[in-house]
């Protein structure tokens, strides 16, 4: 950094209390109406032509431009304050913003030597143009607004961490279509907002940390933004993902991986290292303080997962003597059972009595017939004691089982279920991505603070 750069005030300096920037709520309200305005497009665009959408697209990315100017009109700042500025060179920004997105489409492409290629669809010279020209557009607009006026706003009067979550927040809600979950249903909008939602939360707090690492400069930002969104629309091959989940945690990763690149590839500037990080600034101190050497700390982190996994070992090995089972959880594969249980659900299993299985008793079984283990319902008791013996059938399957099962073969039966938690077992890679979520949450949330 220069010298004359050195010299400007702390991005934190208080605001005069007396003006109108006193306080969160222009901010909040833009942020608000930026969100709105995206939800009307939304709800609007099904009754458009193509042409039509189109244009309305282009009109909302303009409405969030004139917000943000209008904010910035209200809280007597110039828009330099808010990342209309450039402090490195275009020689320093646009190599690192390469750099970004071309390691965004190796990590995404890479699971489809796994999985496999698929062609997508080209677009018409006129969407193709459309989507190309439109891409500095939409990243201007959004960047510019969530973050470069949000952010900055937020961070002037909250910490840090503080400040990223909730722009990013208010980011990841702009990209949802709130409208559209009563049409998709508990598990088609579970499986939305974890797409949609929470990709964009974590691509929001890489965004945000892009622009506090690039000296509260929108070009690195607002160049890898128009290059991703440019990217998304108009490459011509993707990955064929077996699942959302699969998609969903390659997402994860990728923008986890990106968010470490920046943290560590950029140094923060000296001024804001001393006032957002509390650090001395110098040329070898240049990320997130690193607070766990502190002892207090490490007791600390070492008490939490000694909790952990004394809950952990709790879980193994004392549900299996509570429940009188050796398999007291078990995750829903098939669906089977809609719409009592779907794939994803997490059933808990107790041990029961013969005498105690009626019809309708939901079991846990391991059939010579059936993959196992099996859950499904008993419709009909064949045989009573001392060989018990009972006929099954899934709730969704149009035929009863094709072998009835003896009471030496029940594992248990259904006392309880947790939707969606059975992912965590089902598939590795979603219990993966959820844990690298909870370790960059924890990363973000102790790691920038004023």
């Amino acid at each position: 950094m220069s010298r004359a750069a050195e010299r400007l005030p702390p991005p934190s300096t208080p605001d005069s209390a007396a003006g109108p920037s006193s306080s969160l709520v222009i901010p909040v309200a833009v942020a608000l109406a930026a969100v709105a305005t995206s939800e009307g497009y939304a709800f609007s665009v099904q009754g458009l032509t193509v042409d039509e959408s189109y244009l309305g697209f282009l009109a909302v990315q303009g409405a969030l431009l004139l917000l943000l100017v209008v904010a910035a009109r209200l809280e007597r700042r110039p828009l330099r304050d808010f990342g209309f500025t450039i402090r490195r060179s275009l020689g320093t920004v646009l190599p690192f913003a390469t750099l970004l997105i071309l390691l965004y489409i190796a990590l995404r492409m890479d699971p489809g030597f796994v999985f496999g290629f698929g062609k997508i669809p080209a677009e018409p010279p006129f969407s193709f143009g459309f989507l190309l020209l439109s891409a500095p557009l939409v990243a201007l607009a959004q960047v510019g607004l969530f973050f470069g006026y949000v952010f900055r706003s937020f961070s002037r009067r909250l910490p840090l961490r503080s400040s990223m979550l909730a722009a990013a927040g208010f980011f990841a809600a702009n990209s949802t279509n709130f409208l559209a979950f009563p049409q998709l249903g508990l598990t088609g909008a579970t499986e939305y907002v974890f797409s949609v939602t929470f990709v964009d939360l974590v691509l929001g707090l890489l965004l945000a940390l892009y622009l506090y690492k690039s000296e509260w400069s929108l070009l690195g930002p607002v160049a890898f933004a128009s290059a991703l969104f440019a990217v998304q629309s108009l490459l011509p091959v993707g990955v064929q993902f077996p699942s959302w989940s699969v998609d969903f945690t390659s997402a994860i990763i990728t923008y986890s991986v990106l968010l470490v690149v920046v943290g560590v590839g950029l140094r923060e500037p000296r001024l804001q290292a001393l006032t957002y990080l509390g650090e001395r600034p110098g040329p070898r101190r240049h990320r997130f303080r690193d607070r766990a050497r502190d002892l207090r700390e490490l007791r600390s982190t070492l008490a939490g997962l000694a909790v952990v996994g004394v809950a952990a070992l709790s879980i193994s090995y004392g549900l299996p003597l509570t429940l009188n089972t050796q398999t007291p959880l078990l995750a829903i594969a098939t669906g089977s059972m809609v719409p009592t249980l779907n794939r994803g659900d997490l059933v808990v299993v107790e041990h029961i009595a013969p005498a105690a299985i009626t019809v309708g008793t939901i079991l846990v079984f391991d059939a010579r017939c059936l993959p196992a283990p099996t859950v499904h319902r008993v419709i009909r008791i064949v045989s009573t004691g001392p060989n018990w013996v009972y006929q099954t059938k899934g709730d969704a399957n149009p035929t009863q089982d094709p072998c009835t099962v003896s009471y030496s073969q029940v594992l248990g039966s259904v006392v309880a279920h947790v939707p969606y938690l059975g992912f965590l077992i089902l598939d590795p890679l979603f219990a993966g991505a959820v844990v690298v979520v909870l370790i960059l949450s924890v990363v973000v949330w102790r790691g920038g603070r004023k």
